[in-house]
């Protein structure tokens, strides 16, 4: 019994360091995480993450939801036809993504790791959630020195 609240002493420790952490270094940390991403996928250039709290969930709880785009192709049923993974989702990212529906093309058309690159940022939802709180839609891109530029804006479920 003892060594259960040893550990939930050093855990309540840990996780108030954390969260200083995060609060003075939170948003160069996950910046860096980006750029690694990026650094490992050859023609990755825009990742779209939105994450919101909804106000009302017809009597159950309001919980904070998260997804995060890359672009990769999926089949959409109800279009009969391959489309990107943020057409028609939560964020409108189809002018991030410079999306030609016509062409069904996008920035990272030419990226063939889409799938790897976003199954690595989602295992960072959590620390995103916690830098970003709720609410929020990011637009990350990869600039022309090969830097990643992190565009943080408020989001808005509508419910």
């Amino acid at each position: 019994m003892s060594d259960i609240k040893s550990l939930l002493k050093q855990y309540e420790e840990v996780n108030a360091e954390l969260n200083r952490q995060i609060s003075a270094n939170g948003k160069q940390f996950v910046e860096s995480l980006f750029q690694e991403v990026f650094d490992q996928h050859e023609g990755l250039n825009v990742v779209g993450i939105v994450g919101w709290t909804m106000g009302f969930n017809d009597g159950e709880a309001c919980y904070h939801q998260q997804y995060t785009y890359t672009g990769e192709m999926q089949h959409s049923s109800w279009r009969d036809r391959t489309c990107p993974d943020f057409e028609d989702e939560s964020g409108d990212f189809a002018d991030d993504f410079e999306y030609d529906e016509e062409e069904n093309t996008h920035l990272n058309s030419e990226c063939k790791t889409l799938g790897e690159a976003r199954a690595q940022l989602i295992a960072y939802d959590e620390i995103i959630e916690r830098v970003f709180d709720t609410n929020f839609k990011i637009v990350v891109t990869r600039g022309e020195d090969g830097k990643v530029v992190v565009n943080q804006d408020w989001y808005d479920c509508g419910y």
